[in-house]
């Protein structure tokens, strides 16, 4: 029976996206290896406590930095994978070479398989492109297989770092469509949390306020909607310490009535019900997001900066709308269209869930990178 090492970049506990990402990897483990006994977790530090996602007395952890250049420690973990007889390494974010490749293949590795949360490089073509792609062929001791989150970011494997197309996959993020869905008995959720009349239509972000996740691009869209009609409000949510500041200091008076920084919550799938729609405004690089098929999954229409691989999240025109990326005033016209009709927001509303049911669901992320990897067993 063979035996898997799951490598991660990131120390333990770290939260966010890779929360979900830590359990689908372990349900990969166990579709591949067919007992816990068979996985090993390896982190840089556990400084923030043992990972809860495997059951009661499992004990396979390893504290190694993928990033660790000491002659030393490489042999440890090289002899912690032959001890072991490991044959599978499943690392996050692994590049086409680092110092503890060569010793993870002596030690008995055979499939070596990174997964990619992140775009591996900026576009390149002509003699650059030649030159990465000579580059990459360089090293054999590395990845067999580099699988990506969206089409933009395979592309950035492949036509960016020079990796040979055919070593590169995707696998579309998943979702747990049974926690995201929507639901009646939570109509008014959000109106009831918020004290807000229940007529009024809601538009849903979460995600990072950095500037690159377009938050100022929504809070200018509101100021244009304010000046519109009143029973819009804006939920906002990510933010954190003062983050929201600059943002709030773009809103008009009317539309700081009309919008919400909701900080951190553990309850968005709730708040996701009462929503009319969702929107990621996103001004710089971004990719499939996990917020993206959370809103989907709960029935809401999408309104996406049409960028990389945020546009594939959705079929433009039947589960929401692409539109200019930092162009507050195409937003703010993508959401006036949408307000206008119920009906066409219905029907966007209930091709989203069958679409994210159908083709993104958390088993379909599973089922996906446990075939990707058998190829290689």
């Amino acid at each position: 029976m063979s035996k898997i090492l799951i490598l991660y970049h990131c120390e333990s506990n770290t939260g966010y996206a890779i929360g979900s990402l830590e359990r689908i990897f372990w349900r990969m483990g166990l579709n591949l290896v067919n007992s816990p006994n068979n996985i090993h977790l390896c982190y840089p530090s556990f400084t923030k406590g043992i990972p809860t996602y495997p059951p009661g007395g499992y004990n396979n952890y390893l504290e190694f930095s993928d990033k660790e250049a000491d002659a030393v420690r490489i042999a440890e973990f090289a002899k912690y994978i032959k001890d072991n007889d490991i044959s599978i390494l499943f690392g996050f974010d692994q590049p086409l070479s680092l110092p503890y490749y060569k010793a993870a293949r002596a030690a008995g590795i055979k499939a070596f398989i990174s997964y990619w949360g992140a775009p591996m490089s900026s576009l390149n073509s002509g003699v650059k492109l030649i030159l990465k792609k000579l580059d990459a062929s360089r090293y054999r001791q590395g990845p067999d297989l580099y699988i990506f989150e969206s089409i933009a970011m395979q592309k950035s494997g492949y036509l960016g770092r020079g990796i040979s197309k055919r070593k590169t996959a995707v696998c579309y993020l998943g979702v747990d469509v049974g926690k995201y869905r929507p639901d009646s008995n939570d109509r008014f959720y959000a109106h009831d949390l918020y004290n807000l009349p229940r007529d009024n239509k809601l538009f849903f972000y979460s995600g990072h306020f950095e500037e690159r996740k377009g938050v100022r691009v929504i809070a200018e869209a509101a100021n244009i909607i304010a000046e519109q009609r009143s029973d819009v409000t804006f939920l906002l949510f990510g933010n954190k310490d003062d983050e929201a500041a600059p943002y709030e200091a773009v809103l008009t008076e009317k539309a700081k009535k009309q919008v919400i920084f909701g900080g951190y919550r553990d309850d968005l799938e709730r708040i996701h019900r009462s929503c009319f729609a969702g929107i990621i405004a996103s001004v710089g690089w971004d990719s499939f997001t996990m917020s993206s098929i959370e809103m989907q999954a709960s029935g809401l229409p999408l309104i996406v900066s049409d960028l990389q691989g945020l546009s594939e999240t959705i079929v433009d025109g039947k589960s929401g709308f692409l539109f200019q990326p930092g162009s507050s005033e195409q937003l703010s016209l993508k959401i006036q269209g949408l307000l206008s009709s119920n009906s066409q927001r219905d029907t966007m509303s209930s091709y989203a869930r069958e679409r994210i049911v159908e083709a993104f669901s958390d088993k379909a992320q599973v089922s996906k990178l446990t075939s990707l990897v058998n190829q290689f067993l």
